[in-house]
Order: structure tokens, then sequence, then C-alpha cells
């Protein structure tokens, strides 16, 4: 098998350069051919949120997919509409939206950009330089000057200025009268959970608003339960009202708990606006019946299981005993977290990939890299602190005996 991968698979990423074959997943679990059970603290890409092959998303699944699949876009069913409230309803979005669902969170910030230049008829977006926004060309990085304003926030982060940003100046030169939207991701950056200050991102919204731009909250990897609340937007005051809620918001990842489906909240007032503007966007999934249903039922099971709140106490837990771990090791320069979104950034005599390999060996997949020389970890909510102390106590292992 590993010689058809090798001449037939077509592998456009970095990977750790050695062989983990996967058999089968459940809940927390992988099991590998090479390295037995795995206790997986990716979840996946980032996305199963509930775990994988949740027995009520497979009996979903089942039943749904002799029943109905894939339709053509003029046909209609309850579901998308059905969708578009649940979610507000279980996030207690604090606006009326209307949505559309597709297929890839890269799609999903792509569409409610384009949609932001409609609506504003401007071409400039701003967004943080640190913020990862998707894979399709206009998205990846290095991102294009001409239409983007990628602000380097890295001084803002540490900032303990007591005067606020319009005292600050540092963002005097932008011109926000030209930008169509602020693409706000907020605090995954890669995979580095860099959380932006509270009065930075209030600052950059009111300008734009007061400017007559847009907001697009990036929710593709922040979304449903990641960081500790349903939205990662929700950390910040300034969106908590009617008034300033995000105009958009892309979803993906835990959407669909590893199924493939994303998709948008628009505020209705836009959406009217959308649809008298006579603009036209279809593709192959859009508003697919199936994704709908399964994205229903992994609501379903989160409201269920009150998993949003015990993620974030687990995830609390998690990032106290890491603490514990720093102090006691030595080995541990900085953690950084939010909820299940957490990095572990080692000393700089550590390589981070020989310290996935060796939490590999002891039953551990985690996120590494070296550039930053980091471990990442995104795992299920329902990793549980059983899970949680058998890895922190391996980590320790590693790091006394390196």
């Amino acid at each position: 098998m590993a010689e058809l991968i090798k001449t037939k698979n077509l592998r456009m990423f970095n990977s750790p350069g050695i062989s983990i074959t996967v058999k089968r997943a459940q809940g927390t679990k992988i099991y590998t051919e090479e390295y037995g059970e795995l206790i997986d603290l990716q979840a996946g890409c980032w996305a199963a949120v509930l775990g994988h092959c949740r027995k009520e998303i497979a009996e979903t699944l089942s039943i749904n997919a002799q029943l109905l699949f894939h339709t053509h876009e003029w046909f209609t069913t309850e579901h998308p509409a059905a969708l578009v409230s649940e979610i507000s309803s279980a996030a207690k979005l604090r606006y009326s939206y209307r949505g559309t669902f597709i297929s890839s969170g890269s799609d999903a910030v792509s569409l409610a950009v384009t949609l932001s230049e409609l609506l504003t008829k401007k071409s400039q977006k701003l967004c943080l330089s640190i913020s990862s926004l998707g894979s399709s060309p206009e998205l990846r990085m290095p991102r294009d000057q001409k239409v983007w304003i990628d602000l380097p926030i890295n001084k803002c982060l540490s900032c303990k200025k007591k005067c606020d940003c319009r005292e600050c100046g540092k963002f005097n030169e932008i011109n926000f009268k030209n930008i169509a939207a602020f693409v706000f991701e907020p605090g995954n950056s890669g995979g580095l959970v860099l959380c932006p200050p509270e009065k930075l991102i209030e600052f950059l919204c009111e300008k734009v608003r007061n400017a007559g731009g847009l907001i697009i909250a990036n929710e593709v990897t922040t979304g449903f339960g990641r960081t500790g609340k349903w939205f990662g937007f929700q950390h910040y005051e300034c969106f908590n009202s009617e008034e300033h809620s995000p105009d958009f918001i892309s979803m993906g990842k835990g959407l669909g708990n590893g199924y493939p489906i994303s998709g948008i909240l628009v505020k209705s007032k836009l959406a009217e606006a959308i649809e008298d503007s006579k603009f036209k966007y279809v593709q192959s999934h859009i508003d697919d019946p199936l994704g709908c249903i399964v994205s229903r039922k992994v609501i379903e099971i989160m409201l269920e299981n009150n998993l949003v709140e015990r993620g974030n106490k687990a995830g609390e837990y998690l990032q106290c005993k890491l603490h514990e771990l720093a102090e006691i090791t030595g080995e541990i320069s900085e953690i950084l977290g939010r909820g299940m979104m957490i990095a572990i950034a080692l000393d700089k005599n550590l390589k981070a990939k020989e310290i996935f390999l060796k939490l590999l060996k002891k039953g551990f997949f985690t996120g590494y890299s070296e550039m930053y020389n980091i471990i990442r970890l995104y795992p299920p909510l329902i990793l549980n602190y059983s899970e949680i102390d058998n890895f922190c106590f391996s980590l320790k292992d590693i790091l006394l005996n390196n």
C-alpha cells in the first residue's frame, strides 16, 4: 500500500515523513497499523468536535443517505433554513441572519469577501498579518497587497499601554474609506493561538464600520465550541450587541464534525440587498440536504451534552496542567490557549518534531510546527480528564528525560 500511495496519491502538504496508516477511529481514539491506539489531540483536521464516528452521526448518515443525498439547486428542503435557525438559537446570536451552505471553509470565507465587495462597491480588504484565511488563491499567504492590507500586530499582542488604539497612532496611515471588509479570525492564526486584544479589534471594527465597510468573522476553525464559546468572536465584547454583530460569519470544520460542509451567515438586511442586486452564485453542493441534516444533528448533540461548556472546562484543566508542567520541567517557554485551542511553545533547546514523534510512540497524536517550535493541541471537545492526565504525564516524562 505504501508504494501505491507514493505513486498515485498527490500530497501537497508537509508531513512528518513517517507512515501513519489509520484503520479506524472512534471517539477520541484513532487506531493505526504502526502505532496502535492513539489519542487524537487534533480532532482530525481540527474538525471532529464530537470525536470520531459518533454513533448518532453515523446513524443520521445511514438513514438519510438512502432518502435524500444531493439535489439540483432549484429544489428546496427544510434543512438549510432550519440549520440557520438552529445555529442562531444555539449560539444565542443577537441579530437576525440568513445563510447558505457549501462544502469548504475557504469557499465560505471567499464568498463572504466577494459579497462584501458587492455590497460596498469597494475592493480593498483588511486583515491581521497573523490571520490564516484559507487556501483559495485570493486568501492564501502571501496575499495580494494591492487589495489586501495585512496589519502587522505582533507588538499589539503584548501591548501594555493604557491608552486606546485611537491615541496610539500605529494605524493612522490606513485609508479606511477604501475597505470593503475587515476579515477577522478570532484567535487561531494558523495554529499559533494568537488572540488579538479586545481594544484593537474594537478600534478596527469601529473605523471600518464608520467608513462604510463590513465585518466578516472567520469562524471556520474557531466556531462550534473550539474556543470555549459557540463562536470565537463572542470573546470580544465589541460584538456582543445587536448593532455590532458581525455582518458575515463564515463556518466550516466543526459545523459537520468532519463531514465536508461549510457555510455563511449573513445579516438579514444585507441578505435582502444581495438578492435584490441579482448577484448569482451557485456551486454543485450548495445547500445539499445531507450535509445540512448532519450539521443539524451535530448541533443537537452539542446542546444535549452541553459540549461547549464541557470543552471549555476541559481546556482550562488542560492548560492548568500544562502550566504545572512548565514549572516542573523548565522546558516550556509559553502556553497559548483559549478553550480547546492550545499551543505549547517549547524551549529552544528542544525540537518540536522530536517531541511529536516521542508522543506518538506513547500513544498521542498532536500537531507541531518546526518553524515556531510548538506542539499544537486542538482535541475533540469530549476529551476527558483521564486522557488529559495521561497526556500530561507522558509529556512530563519526555521533557524530563530528553
